[in-house]
């Protein structure tokens, strides 16, 4: 029995798109896809209805096809998503019209609502090309999910996204349905039937990867307005991770691990030898016109209102006659800080030492304690001004004694005396669901005293107040590292996590990536070093655990000699690499994600990477508070790297860009959307690659056992290794690969019916998995 779903979501209207699709719209990128791969359902004076495989892109103005077909088929592994889309062109619009999605049903039960989704395809207009590969015009991109009736554009390709789900437990077999479509008074049923192959797919996929996600843009792009709202979204973007098969750099973004430094009193400064005597001074760097810098005692100094308090202190500035600020903040026994108590006073620096003091004179009636912040320049509240101060014996006396009520004014800091401690409460709660629930196979940790840095500027390590390589400042490291290590252990992540400190060193920075390492090395030998390389080689390829370097420059013999030492070997898109390469770029091939992972086979690699999915914006080449809206302008811009506000320098459509927000009109559509994230069809095209590369995987790890079985048959086994070794057809290089889906999925069948026939010789942990 067929139970008729209407999936319901979201309204899609495109008021006006006729006029913008009609006239000079490219059809295609490539010659493949214009052989127009799907085949014809139904055809008559009004209307065209065609179906594909959801691997081939559908441009607006793709012509039917010339094949006749009545059946949507569709084939695919337990556990694994399948995809086919259905193609509506109308010669005059079409009023709410509706897409039903039957259950299917088969010997082995029958495949849920739960188990597939029905999406719309949409456009975004590309004004800006890629490269000379990529055109202006109407590009499909976007999948929101579909909701109740929608209106249907006359004369071009209305497209449903079509997706279905077998968990691991489905009986292997043919499912049978109907999708139904009808408008006014026509109505079409289409025989629908999934063929699921008696294997089935890993929950944890076998690729590892990495994918950042920012949840700054989440809170901006979604309204949130509190903590507990960019909590449930960013688990909704979790979610979507997880349907994806894509694991995020942080799962922990909102969670980390919290760390704290006991034996040092200070914070903000960063302690220096003193070079006219013994003992430490403070230097306070404000680098950043943005904000104030600042260094803060950081116990509260208890006072009396009886007394008068003096502030005494040495300092120099980095230029003669700069400014400065000191402030005592009253608080109340409660703990309250009191709005009009401070106490707060500027003074004028000088490039050589001198003694200050500030008589702050008695504290109100209401203030038990004061707290010290020290301001390097003047103090506005823009924070515009910049500049460097040094501070050395700081003493904040009463009246009549000199006793120090500052612990560490003299900055005496006993390394004996310092240590990190962790509260890891939140961190274990966020990584058991993300970890273990969900079955992410890497996630990215940072570690607060590690310096930074790409080929364009680098940071130095600094801990606690002090710098890389000095006495404290590696003792702080070892323990952080080691406790840090020992508690993965213990969880069980020490096997998912990396630390990713640098990317994409030049030369120059070679010494320093090396020194970094080397301190991760020390003190956490276990915990994975990762590391970006536009240009990889010997000089740098053995400091790191897992090497990961830019498509296009990827050379299979360094990798392989990589593997060889033990190590891991990813590769990464980004801005590059353009045409003829695979890339992620909207206005490239629509088969190209998928492809990178039958590339990522070809060439033995462990991982895929792709710095961002939600760039929809850029601080630099965007207003200050302007959030550029990514459904009418796909085009991702430079951040950083030294652009100045304003100049807009394109990195390409679609890059760092895979999921759409729920917001289709940003900055001005003010509502709170606590929704999932729209995915695109380059993602669907990612999925597909990440499952069929797992199809591999498995088929190898089927070859791998004939040898050991009762009755080796070395006929199965050559099968096998022939088709485990990537012919040229599919793939012979980064930049020649099939962009025909009806290779790919032909290729695919041979590996699956293969796989069934080994399962017959070979048992795998798959066969124990109960079915219904």
């Amino acid at each position: 029995m067929i139970r008729n779903i209407v999936f319901t979501l979201t309204t899609i209207v495109a008021t006006g798109l006729t006029p913008l699709f009609a006239g000079s719209q490219q059809s295609i990128a490539t010659e493949s896809e214009k052989n127009s791969f799907g085949y014809l359902l139904y055809s008559d004076d009004s209307v065209d209805i065609w179906w594909s495989s959801g691997t081939f892109r559908i441009m607006p103005d793709t012509p039917r096809p010339e094949k006749e077909g009545d059946t949507i088929l569709l084939k695919m592994a337990r556990n694994e998503y399948e995809s086919a889309q259905i193609v509506v062109r109308s010669r005059k619009p079409l009023r709410n019209a509706r897409v039903e999605v039957g259950e299917l049903t088969g010997a082995g039960g029958t495949v849920k609502t739960g188990e597939s989704t029905l999406r719309k395809v949409e456009y975004v207009y590309v004004s800006k090309p890629t490269d000379s590969y990529g055109s202006k015009g109407w590009w499909p991109d976007p999948l929101p999910l579909v909701e109740g009736p929608v209106n249907l554009e006359a004369g071009i390709n209305n497209t449903f996204f079509i997706t279905f789900h077998t968990p691991p437990h489905r009986r292997a077999g043919k499912y049978h349905g109907d999708i139904t479509l009808s408008w006014n008074n026509f109505k079409k049923t289409i025989p629908a039937t999934a063929e699921v192959w008696n294997f089935s797919l890993p929950d944890v996929p076998s690729i590892r990867s990495g994918f950042g996600l920012s949840y700054d843009k989440i809170a901006a792009y979604h309204n949130i307005t509190g903590r507990e709202e960019l909590e449930k979204c960013y688990d909704l973007y979790m979610e979507q991770f997880r349907r994806y098969r894509i694991a995020p750099y942080y799962p922990h973004a909102l969670a980390p691990a919290r760390d704290s430094v006991t034996g040092i009193l200070w914070k903000g400064g960063l302690f220096e030898e003193n070079p006219g005597g013994a003992g430490l001074t403070m230097l306070i760097d404000d680098d950043d016109a943005t904000r104030n810098i600042k260094a803060e005692y950081i116990l509260p100094v208890t006072v009396s209102p009886e007394s008068e308090y003096l502030l005494e202190w040495r300092a120099r500035t980095d230029k003669a006659d700069q400014q400065f600020c000191v402030l005592l903040e009253g608080y109340n026994a409660e703990g309250d800080k009191l709005i009009f108590e401070n106490r707060m006073e500027v003074f004028t620096g000088s490039e050589r030492w001198k003694n200050y003091r500030f008589a702050s004179g008695n504290p109100g009636q209401d203030v038990s304690y004061y707290r010290l912040t020290i301001f390097p320049v003047f103090r506005t509240e823009a924070g515009e001004n910049t500049g460097k101060a040094w501070f050395d014996d700081i003493r904040l006396t009463t009246t009549g004694s000199r006793a120090n009520l500052l612990e560490q004014g003299e900055f005496d800091i006993d390394p004996d005396a310092v240590d990190v401690i962790f509260d890891f409460s939140r961190f274990d709660i966020a990584l058991s669901r993300y970890l273990d629930d969900f079955g992410f196979n890497s996630f990215r940790i940072d570690l607060p005293g590690m310096g930074s840095g790409t080929y364009y500027s680098r940071n130095e390590g600094r801990y606690g107040g002090f710098r890389q390589g000095t006495v404290i400042y590696n003792k702080l490291m070892m323990s952080y590292l080691s406790q840090i290590e020992a508690h993965l252990r213990e969880k069980g992540w020490l096997d998912r996590v990396y630390v990713y400190w640098f990317d994409e060193p030049g030369r120059i920075d070679y010494p320093f990536v090396r020194e970094g390492m080397e301190i991760i090395r020390r003190g956490a030998p276990e915990i994975s070093t990762f590391l970006t390389e536009n240009d990889p080689g010997p000089e740098i390829m053995d400091v790191t655990d897992i090497s990961c370097t830019i498509w296009h420059r990827i050379d299979p013999d360094k990798a392989r000699m990589v593997k060889e030492m033990g190590n891991e070997y990813w590769s990464y898109l980004c801005t590059a690499p353009k045409h003829p390469w695979l890339s992620e770029f909207i206005d490239h091939d629509g088969i190209n994600l998928r492809m990178w992972l039958w590339g990522t086979w070809a060439y033995d690699l462990d991982g895929i990477l792709i710095w961002s999915t939600n760039y929809w914006t850029s601080r630099s080449a965007s207003p200050p508070g302007y959030l550029q809206n990514p459904w009418e302008d796909p085009a991702s811009y430079v951040q950083g790297y030294g652009w100045p506000l304003g100049k807009q320098t394109q990195w390409g459509n679609g890059d760092g860009r895979l999921f759409y927000p729920p917001n289709r009109n940003p900055g001005k559509d003010i509502r709170v959307f606590i929704e999932e994230p729209v995915p695109s069809f380059r993602l669907e095209q990612l999925r597909e690659g990440i499952e069929d590369y797992e199809y591999l995987t498995l088929l190898k790890e089927l070859a791998s056992r004939l040898p050991q079985t009762a009755v080796y048959n070395e006929k199965l086994y050559n099968r096998a290794m022939d088709l485990i070794t990537i012919p040229d057809s599919i793939f012979r290089d980064g930049k020649s690969y099939t962009k025909d889906a009806a290779d790919l999925l032909n290729y695919r069948t041979e590996i699956a019916l293969l796989i069934e026939e080994l399962t017959n010789n070979v048992k795998t942990r798959e066969d124990a998995v109960p079915v219904e």
